[in-house]
């Protein structure tokens, strides 16, 4: 009988031998995300098979393997419940996995994550953006857009000094930066599934806002990327942008509110936000590359706040 490793008695030099890259990009994934689907992981790395019931059971088989080695753990609770299947297990990182990940030489963390069972709360919103990643990766598969880099918390955390001189940290959700032709798009991605109260979501546009008004990002990358927030119900959606234009503090043109259906058509450029009555940066396919200096102002926007220079998605050219 081949043993579980359960009691940790494995080297680190045994676990290497036993998997393979493919094994070391799903430790990867889950670790970034804390918590994956079976099928989120089968639609970012198993998505080339011949069909999709022959790519679920090679992922399912992939999982097991790992599971038994107790590199990954999956959650009593399951997606859709016990009756969903398989494929609705949701899997986190086991001790000995995360053994093997702080060993390798590229990682920079290498604290100690332990295993632990996450809210229901903590859970949606970390599945939903994990789902939102998933999106974009089946985008740039089938060629709507380049995914040029996409990162997760705390990786893309944005640490300024705001107003009075004071340390800030801007954490978004997901950070990513897309090509579709000749330019790239940068953008800030927050996923809202109706739990936090109005003023609590403005409240994270006004870090959003001063971090705009550091221009640390407009240095070090040219522009300032769109904050998109991901939000399921219309009303909600036209509720935040109301608040966003009559707030004197905010810049509307820095942020726009999306159903997470019509996201992948607005960062292709197939669409602009649907709320109507809100000014937002033009998609290229609407009207022509939008170069990051052709909304630069030099003082009060239409909504009263301050405008650093390089208020645009559209950043240089994409690297052929």
């Amino acid at each position: 009988m081949t043993p579980n490793n359960r009691l940790g008695t494995y080297s680190i030099a045994m676990l290497q031998s036993m998997v393979t890259p493919r094994d070391m990009e799903i430790l990867r994934l889950i670790r970034e995300h804390r918590f994956l689907t079976t099928k989120q992981i089968q639609r970012l790395l198993f998505w080339d098979h011949a069909s999709p019931g022959a790519a679920i059971r090679a992922c399912i088989r992939v999982m097991t393997r790992l599971e038994l080695r107790a590199l990954i753990f999956k959650l009593s609770r399951q997606i859709g419940g016990i009756h969903a299947g398989s494929g609705s297990y949701i899997w986190g990182i086991d001790d000995a996995g995360d053994r093997l990940l702080r060993a390798e030489k590229t990682t920079k963390n290498t604290k100690r994550q332990r295993t632990f069972d996450p809210s229901a709360l903590f859970l949606a919103h970390t599945l939903a953006v994990a789902e939102t990643r998933v999106m974009l990766e089946e985008a740039a598969h089938r060629s709507d857009l380049e995914l040029v880099t996409v990162t997760t918390e705390p990786t893309n955390w944005r640490t300024f000094v705001g107003r009075g001189g004071t340390a800030q940290i801007l954490k978004p959700d997901l950070h990513a930066v897309t090509a579709v032709g000749e330019y790239e798009d940068h953008w800030f991605i927050e996923i809202d599934n109706g739990t936090e109260s109005l003023p609590t979501v403005i409240g994270k546009c006004k870090i959003y806002q001063r971090y705009f008004e550091s221009g640390r990002e407009q240095t070090d990358a040219g522009v300032f990327p769109k904050v998109v927030w991901l939000m399921v119900e219309a009303r909600r959606r036209e509720h935040l942008m109301a608040a966003i234009k009559a707030d004197k503090l905010l810049d509307e043109r820095l942020f726009c509110a999306v159903a997470p259906g019509k996201f992948i058509d607005l960062v292709s450029g197939r669409s602009t936000p649907d709320t109507a009555g809100v000014k937002t940066i033009p998609q290229h396919q609407t009207s022509g590359l939008l170069r990051a200096t052709e909304l630069s102002s030099g003082g009060q926007s239409e909504g009263g706040a301050h405008a650093a220079p390089n208020l645009a998605t559209r950043g240089r050219e994409a690297t052929q």
